[in-house]
């Protein structure tokens, strides 16, 4: 029996409160022959829970001495935030959760629901009114950790991180760029932004665009991904570049666009496995030449068998703070521990990113974190070791996604000496 949106999406947000996972991993187990629009409104359904789900909890918590199980709690978990998004359809989305719980589970949770559901919409509202002001009201209010609130109004002050979780909380823009010689006046449904190549594309026009990224001329990117590659292009000269950490290739394939002839030759490195796979195949798919994907570690790779680069850009793994508008379940995947052990792997892959450009070349170091820990303090640390003797501090940027209207972006330009110390050369 074919399952409507909704049923499927109550289903995957049952296994996500059951066992959290990426959203990514969770969308792979719908139908393969699912019709486009059904499976966009099951991913709209479950990005929406899992956006606002300590305010749907804390709703429906309010009503109930003791959570009902896992399956009807979805259910409610679902209704509640499409309450929360068309209040106005309210008697209509009780109606169809009721009945789905009638269904399929006991006569005294149907009761339940039909109680519970029915007093969502003004407890939401009234949440929502609830003035925040404090990280603990901030954390639940716009449902984000209380580590990381707590840590973003120790950085920025209460009202800026106000306001970047409620940048967090709004539906993410589509953006992206042109391959090759193609006039963007030949597609009504590109809007000219101002990032220079860069396009908005109505939400509607996902149909529209299909055929254009099948046939790879249009590469789907946030503007902000594209500071770093032009910081590189501007103090580019010409030779050889080196793109680490960088499936699924998008900064790389921007690069080869930006540098011209002036690039002989961009070498791509990343993990082997299904990442590294969809870099080749993007490549591939958008025909650009000088473009070198390879397999490995860039921990392993060895400056004298590869040579040395007259740029190199390290897009370091990161704790994605300034990308959780579009991964929303990224905020849920890390804790404190975790971001203490990524600052050490930055700080390796940072030292060794650097014995790999040439003397008088340049290292740009890149995360998509909005978060001081992940970019300057990793640039000054980098800075004061041995590694960074040779180095000196050109630009150094943090881009906010609430102030500039795109996902948020940390970049550091470095310059190496001509004249290296006597411990380099």
């Amino acid at each position: 029996m074919k399952r409507d949106s909704w049923s499927l999406a109550a289903g995957l947000v049952e296994e996500y409160v059951r066992r959290p996972a990426r959203l990514s991993h969770l969308l792979e187990r719908l139908p393969g022959d699912l019709e486009p629009g059904r499976r966009r409104a099951c991913q709209s359904l479950l990005f929406g829970v899992v956006r606002h789900l300590r305010l749907l909890e804390r709703a429906l918590d309010g009503f109930l001495r003791k959570r009902p199980r896992l399956p009807v709690w979805a259910i409610l978990l679902v209704a509640s935030r499409e309450l929360m998004e068309s209040p106005e359809a309210s008697a209509k989305i009780v109606h169809h959760a009721v009945n789905e719980i009638g269904e399929r589970f006991s006569k005294a949770e149907k009761g339940l629901a039909n109680a519970v559901l029915r007093k969502v919409p003004d407890r939401l509202r009234a949440l929502q009114a609830e003035p925040a002001e404090s990280p603990e009201d901030l954390a639940w209010r716009f449902s984000h950790p209380l580590w990381r609130v707590r840590r973003w109004v120790e950085q920025f002050g209460l009202e800026e991180t106000r306001k970047l979780l409620e940048w967090n909380q709004e539906d993410p823009e589509l953006f992206g760029w042109l391959v090759g010689d193609v006039e963007s006046s030949s597609f009504s449904f590109l809007e000219e932004t101002t990032w220079p190549g860069f396009f908005r594309l109505a939400k509607s026009a996902w149909e529209e665009l299909q055929p254009l990224l099948e046939e790879g001329r249009f590469y789907v990117q946030n503007p902000a991904a594209g500071i770093a590659p032009c910081l590189l292009a501007e103090g580019f000269s010409g030779g050889r570049v080196l793109d680490l950490c960088a499936a699924p290739g998008g900064k790389s394939l921007l690069l080869r666009r930006l540098l011209g002839d002036r690039l002989d030759r961009l070498v791509s490195v990343d993990l082997a496995g299904p990442r590294f796979e969809r870099m080749r195949a993007n490549f591939q798919r958008c025909g650009m030449d000088r473009l070198q994907p390879l397999a490995g570690d860039l921990r392993d790779l060895d400056p004298v068998e590869l040579g040395l680069f007259e740029a190199v850009l390290l897009d370091a793994p990161c704790s994605n703070s300034g990308v959780l508008q579009r991964k929303v379940d990224a905020r849920w995947r890390m804790d404190e521990s975790g971001l203490a052990a990524l600052r050490v792997l930055q700080n390796q892959l940072l030292a060794s990113a650097s014995a790999l450009v040439k003397p008088g070349g340049i290292l740009v170091y890149s995360t998509c974190s909005v978060d001081r820990d992940e970019n300057e303090d990793v640039v000054a640390a980098f800075l004061r070791s041995e590694s960074g003797r040779d180095y000196l501090l050109e630009t150094e940027t943090l881009c906010l996604p609430w102030r500039e209207n795109r996902d948020g972006a940390g970049v550091a330009v470095l310059r190496r000496l001509r004249k290296l110390s006597a411990t380099s050369s």
